[in-house]
């Protein structure tokens, strides 16, 4: 808590923070300390305008900052798109990323043994103590189970239930805590804790790329749903099409609203069943389209079929804001059409309703980001571990 505080506001003082978290000044200060020790924090003087605020005789006022380069996290993000790994600092900053090449997608160990080596090598070229790395977060289209770090099911890469087979192949290579969300849940919960829905408590999050999902943000917290899964708009009904989604059906949202529907619409698909063996041919493929000025119109196209759950999503969830992320999300004429539809036909007033915004993380972020959250800013952030001589504080949590 203190240290998600000190993060979230730079030059803050012992007693604010004291006071902010329910502590004692006295507790707050111990705590503080032993940050200080393990050379996560550091202070600094008051700013001068802070100074000549100062009327009464005492100590002088301190401000505590996040030591940037005091942790690391990294992070794997699992995608047909552009494979990467990356590395952030502990005030969520990219250092670095590169991309594996020819990651075989089709095998859940293949693929994690590639990613964990990428990631192995870029730590080692970063030049960055693996000692001070908090985690590892990982990022994927499907469903996870994060407490079990194990993939449910992907439908778009096409595995099954892994047992947490993934999560594993790579703490042989790097051994630390890992960290497993589906892509929307991991761009919720970093625009939640380090983007634009920072101070949102109620936001939905729409990942738009060759299929659709959303991450739900209710108070503060990611809404898993009774069975830890949640957030399947691509699946919602909409118009009967020539294709067939992953579920099985003709009437996805995944068929119209999405990059593999617009490919169909341009007629690059010469099969109607969405094929895992053709991930990086559809990656590619809507990458150009978003290039090309000719595809502009289906482009649009798309955009006016994601509306319609946009406001049925509004109108359950309440929600202050609804982002749109991903390659097919953030791009102007998808965005564009996606907020008109709403204005014409659904009477969408930002003044009077929820603002439609473009998401400001990455995917490539997002991986790093959630492992930062998880296993920094919370209550398991390892402090023994990075503690040069490690004191208990008791009872109190320094996440």
């Amino acid at each position: 808590m203190i240290l998600s505080r000190v993060q979230a506001e730079p030059g803050i003082s012992r007693a604010e923070l004291a006071r902010m978290c329910g502590f004692s000044e006295m507790a707050a200060t111990r705590i503080v300390r032993e940050l200080l020790a393990a050379g996560i924090i550091q202070e600094s003087s008051a700013t001068d305008k802070a100074k000549e605020k100062k009327k009464h005789v005492g100590r002088p006022k301190t401000g505590l900052h996040i030591v940037k380069d005091g942790l690391f996290a990294v992070g794997i993000t699992v995608s047909a798109y552009h494979s990467e790994v990356s590395i952030c600092d502990a005030d969520g900053k990219l250092c670095a990323s590169s991309r594996p090449e020819n990651v075989p997608l089709g095998d859940v160990v293949d693929a994690a043994r590639v990613y964990a080596e990428a990631l192995r090598d870029l730590i080692e070229v970063s030049e960055i103590d693996v000692n001070r790395i908090v985690g590892i977060g990982v990022a994927l289209s499907g469903r996870t189970l994060p407490d079990r770090a194990e993939i449910v099911t992907s439908d778009y890469f096409g595995w099954a239930n892994d047992g947490g087979q993934f999560c594993r192949e790579i703490q042989k290579i790097i051994d630390l805590p890992i960290e497993i969300e589906n892509i929307s849940n991991a761009l919720a919960i970093a625009e939640m804790r380090f983007g634009g829905a920072r101070d949102v408590a109620d936001f939905t999050l729409i990942h738009a790329a060759t299929f659709v999902g959303a991450g739900v943000v209710s108070d503060n917290r990611l809404v898993r749903g009774d069975s830890g899964i949640s957030g399947l708009l691509g699946h919602f009904r909409a118009e009967e099409r020539p294709l067939t989604c992953v579920c099985g059906r003709h009437d996805c949202l995944n068929l119209s609203a999405t990059g593999f529907g617009l490919l169909s619409q341009l007629g690059k698909l010469e099969h109607r069943a969405f094929d895992t063996s053709k991930l990086s041919f559809y990656a590619a493929s809507l990458l150009d389209a978003l290039d090309d000025p000719d595809a502009a119109e289906f482009v649009a196209e798309a955009g006016e079929k994601l509306a319609p759950a946009l406001d049925s999503t509004a109108k359950l969830l309440g929600p202050k804001m609804i982002i749109l992320s991903g390659y097919l999300g953030t791009n102007e004429t998808y965005f564009a059409s996606v907020k008109g539809t709403l204005e014409r036909h659904f009477d969408y007033d930002p003044q009077g309703s929820f603002q439609l915004v473009k998401g400001t993380i990455s995917s490539v972020d997002a991986a790093a980001l959630l492992a930062l959250h998880a296993f920094c800013y919370s209550d398991r952030l390892d402090y023994d571990r990075f503690a040069d001589a490690p004191e208990q504080a008791h009872g109190v949590t320094h996440g």
